[in-house]
């Protein structure tokens, strides 16, 4: 347990320090570029983000879920992301053309060919990254991350005074990856295996062929969207769209990502003890849900003075999409470890088939909602995420026998808490109203109101994130007297 509580604290310190880098960066980016432009290279990277998912083949869940590992099953990793690494770069560049064209975007195929070029580069990131993963050696990942980040940060930025315009973004995105692989590779050094083995990596395929596809039909729900609106609409209606994506997601995933780093070697390392796995899933759901609930119903409400005060008014449009997102994430969350959990327990297989069933309800949804506005399509995400969260609890109950009575009471008390929040959010709208008032003064008055009140919320319902969370602030005091 005291490697996991470490690794979280680790994995959160770096996500959270990656996501301030990443907003400073947003912020930056989104005044110094149009809709627009920024729009045209979301077309790109979310063709990009799927078949950066392809090209691991699950060679990254493989050396973290296996009982033990060697040489020989590196050599053979490396070979299975040397294979597909490779192989779709060449691809990409090949078929940029033809993809540019497809969007009727012809500025596109450059930028095509600069995120393939990273793709050559993976294997030297993906593999040391799982075995630092595995060892829960997430010290190492967190100053990888950063530093990788920071390069980026100053390439783009740079680039963009430079008047590179939208290509700053890919740019800065290739000076991430040499980043990654140079420190990835000296935080490994003490395993000298680099060459690849291309003799049984059908093993590896095995696992891969459902952990990718599935890795790349969840990504896609997030992207999938860009590139129905690329293709039916214009770049510009794709840049606020996805700017309420971005808005949401950024909001989730600076908690989810740092749990989620965890995940896999947690869920892994529970099957390989013989513990009960279901129980650790209704523990682990109903912690998450008492501390995202209420951050993504009070962002949602507040979306359009946030969006004002991080990217300007000329992405005012965005903030109904942020409000819709935010609440299909609250449903989301629900299902957030069961991948990890179903990889733990050999049922790749049953994942992979779920989430293509949920892409093809998301994506005809989309293309029939499309003419009826952009707030209309992040409605049919709300309806997606009913649908995945009924999918998967049955699936979890058919599986591994999950109780689903003891799993939906669990989220009582994380759903008091978020609906109080909420309400507080609500009355405080009526004092100072949001859409006419100081966006400064609202996130002044929410970040001075909201975390005491969450924080005595959950000590009254006596949740276990109370307890977390006060462990985690004794012991930085602690560190912070010793120190003085």
């Amino acid at each position: 347990m005291s490697n996991i509580r470490s690794s979280l604290l680790f994995s959160f310190a770096g996500k959270y320090g990656s996501k301030l880098i990443n907003l400073i960066s947003t912020i930056f980016i989104a005044r110094m570029l149009t809709p627009t432009e920024i729009g045209t290279f979301a077309i790109a990277s979310s063709v990009v983000m799927i078949l950066a998912e392809v090209r691991l083949l699950g060679a990254t869940a493989y050396l973290v879920r296996e009982e033990s590992i060697d040489e020989h099953k590196i050599r053979k990793a490396y070979g299975m992301t040397f294979v597909m690494c490779w192989g779709l770069a060449f691809a990409l560049i090949i078929g940029s053309g033809g993809i540019a064209d497809f969007f009727n975007q012809s500025e596109l195929q450059a930028v095509f060919i600069i995120l393939a070029s990273s793709f050559f580069l993976a294997p030297y990131i993906s593999i040391p990254n799982a075995i630092l993963a595995r060892n829960y050696l997430f010290k190492q990942i967190t100053i990888i991350s950063l530093v990788a980040l920071i390069v980026q940060l100053v390439t783009t930025l740079w680039l963009i005074t430079a008047e590179f315009g939208f290509y700053a973004l890919a740019w800065g995105q290739l000076s991430a990856m040499i980043s990654r692989m140079i420190l990835s590779l000296y935080f490994t050094k003490h395993i000298k295996v680099y060459r690849p083995r291309f003799h049984g990596i059908g093993e590896i395929a095995k696992l891969g062929v459902f952990t990718s596809a599935a890795n790349i039909v969840r990504r896609i729900h997030y992207t999938v969207s860009d590139i129905v609106i690329g293709k039916m609409g214009t770049p510009a209606e794709v840049g606020i769209f996805s700017r309420g994506m971005g808005y949401v997601d950024f909001i989730s995933q600076s908690v989810l990502d740092g749990v989620g780093s965890v995940a896999q070697p947690y869920m892994s390392d529970i099957k390989r003890r013989g513990n009960d796995i279901g129980q650790a899933y209704i523990k682990a759901t109903a912690l998450l849900c008492s501390l995202v609930w209420p951050v993504l119903v009070v962002a949602g409400f507040a979306a359009l003075p946030a969006i004002r005060l991080l990217f300007g008014d000329q992405w005012d449009s965005a903030a109904p999409i942020a409000s819709a997102l935010s609440v299909w994430m609250c449903i989301k969350v629900i299902s957030f470890f069961s991948p990890p959990l179903l990889i733990a327990v050999g049922q790749e297989a049953a994942m992979f088939k779920r989430d293509v069933a949920l892409f093809f309800l998301l994506l005809v949804s989309l293309i029939y909602s499309y003419p009826l506005g952009l707030t209309a399509m992040a409605l049919t995400f709300m309806f997606n995420g009913i649908v995945e969260v009924c999918i998967t609890l049955w699936l979890l109950k058919v599986k591994i026998q999950l109780s689903l009575k003891a799993c939906l009471m669990s989220l009582g008390r994380p759903m008091v808490v978020a609906l109080c929040c909420f309400g507080a959010t609500v009355l405080l709208d009526h004092i100072y109203p949001f859409a006419s008032g100081s966006p400064l003064l609202v996130f002044l008055l929410l970040a001075g109101i909201m975390p005491p009140l969450w924080l005595l919320l959950t000590k009254w319902l006596k949740l276990q994130i109370y307890v977390e969370v006060t462990n985690v602030l004794l012991a930085a005091s602690r560190r912070l007297m010793r120190k003085s």
